[in-house]
């Protein structure tokens, strides 16, 4: 997929500088922190990238044509092997239209191989999708197990009746198909993950760019923060005058306080080196955050809003060059930043 341009931009708020305990000492060219009132105020819920959406729109598009291209077998059994094998879009379409959730189907796929005495590690969906195409008999065996549901004798000793109502498909699912508005819907809801995806993906360029507007960076662990991965550590991983973490999310999960929680961690060791080198480099901790999942685990945003130096949204994104026009030695800055400080 070819990099996004810039979402929307918006004008900066002026605000109050408020700073978490332990931050560096106000200075007079010194970048302000947001309140976190001012933050949560300037906070995009639902995010809309235009390019991202016609790219959606056209996947959407493509694989309800195939699909009402599919031209079906007479035997139940070899008509679905058909369809699993026509487009490797088409077995999530399936799962849409049982409302079986990728994870929970891995996990059926597992339970089937216990079954047959194949006790290895659990298939990905890629790996599952491969023998489909190339395992006449395991293709056919996925095909049963969305005919047979709860009757598949020997899953029925392995998986939950509960699942198994779950898995079987609806008995005209090739007719269902041929709904083109009824189809599109199901097609939207399959490439939901991957929409998400697309969009972190897309807000993660946007940063990228930003940066490289002002001085390089790399992207990888750094020893100063306990090794952890840094999104964004300018101008380099080896000395990292800015450190740049990135999530946008808009739903949630409980990976969202573990993420809080890491990142408190590596910010406190941020902290650590300050106070027992005042005299050193003016590093900065900036946690780049937004969207409704964040919004709506206010406990955890506020503690990634108190665990840096400042904390920025889409809306304020722009405020990073000021930052790394404050922090980043002038030998390190790109043109724009250089003329911004000879203005």
């Amino acid at each position: 997929m070819p990099p996004l341009v810039n979402a929307p931009t918006y004008p900066l708020r002026s605000t109050c500088a408020i700073l978490p305990q332990g931050s560096m000492p106000a200075d007079s060219s010194a970048p302000s922190k947001l309140s976190f009132e001012a933050f949560i105020g300037t906070c995009t819920p639902l995010m809309k990238f235009p390019e991202l959406e016609v790219v959606m729109r056209q996947r959407v598009e493509g694989i309800v044509r195939n699909l009402l291209g599919f031209q079906p077998d007479d035997d139940p059994v070899q008509r679905l092997t058909q369809f699993l094998r026509q487009d490797r879009d088409f077995l999530g379409v399936l799962l849409a239209l049982t409302n079986l959730s990728q994870e929970r189907f891995l996990r059926i796929i597992t339970a089937q191989r216990f079954a047959a005495g194949d006790y290895k590690p659990e298939w990905g969906i890629d790996t599952i999708q491969r023998k489909i195409n190339s395992d006449d008999q395991f293709a056919g065996q996925v095909a049963q197990l969305f005919l047979e549901g709860r009757n598949n004798e020997k899953l029925i000793q392995q998986i939950a009746d509960f699942y198994l109502d779950q898995l079987s498909l609806p008995e005209k699912w090739s007719e269902l198909i041929r709904d083109e508005t009824l189809i599109g819907s199901i097609v939207r809801k399959k490439l939901a993950g991957e929409y998400t995806d697309k969009k972190g993906e897309a807000v993660e360029q946007l940063v990228s760019r930003t940066i490289e507007r002002f001085a390089p960076y790399q992207r990888g662990q750094v020893a100063l923060v306990g090794g952890k991965e840094v999104d964004h550590a300018v101008p380099n991983l080896n000395d990292p005058l800015v450190m740049v973490m990135v999530s946008y999310m808009e739903t949630t999960s409980s990976s969202q306080t573990t993420r809080a929680n890491e990142q408190r961690e590596m910010y406190l060791k941020v902290l650590d080196e300050r106070g027992r080198y005042p005299k050193g480099q003016k590093r900065a901790f900036v946690n780049v955050v937004d969207g409704g999942g964040w919004l709506a685990r206010r406990s955890d945003l506020r503690k990634l809003y108190e665990s840096c130096d400042y904390c920025l949204n889409l809306k304020t994104l722009d405020m990073l060059g000021q930052i790394i026009r404050y922090h980043v030695p002038t030998q390190h800055l790109k043109g724009e930043a250089n003329a911004h400080n000879a203005d």
